[in-house]
């Protein structure tokens, strides 16, 4: 199981950096392996940005304030513009 103050952690490095409009939803959960992190980002700040440039934006700031004993725990990664998600809900992107 994934220690509750690392996830908090994630959150707060992208709340604090990039991703810190009140609309934006940062979601950290376990993944497939007990061990694992997911991790969901929707914002507009991700509009018109290709999927290197999205993933680019966020694991920057990760790697930045994070660890690489911490920031190695997140096994995906999916940033997505509030457009994209187009209706779905966080469980469904996870699984696309």
């Amino acid at each position: 199981m994934v220690d509750a103050q690392l996830k908090e952690k994630i959150r707060g490095v992208l709340r604090r950096t990039i991703f810190n409009d009140p609309a934006d939803v940062i979601d950290v959960s376990e993944g497939d392996d007990a061990d694992d992190l997911h991790l969901v980002v929707i914002s507009r700040k991700l509009e018109g940005r290709r999927l290197r440039e999205r993933t680019d934006l966020i694991w920057d700031e990760l790697q930045r304030d994070l660890t690489p004993e911490e920031w190695g725990r997140i096994s995906l990664t999916i940033g997505m513009s509030p457009d994209q998600v187009n209706g779905a809900s966080l469980q469904d992107i996870k699984s696309r």
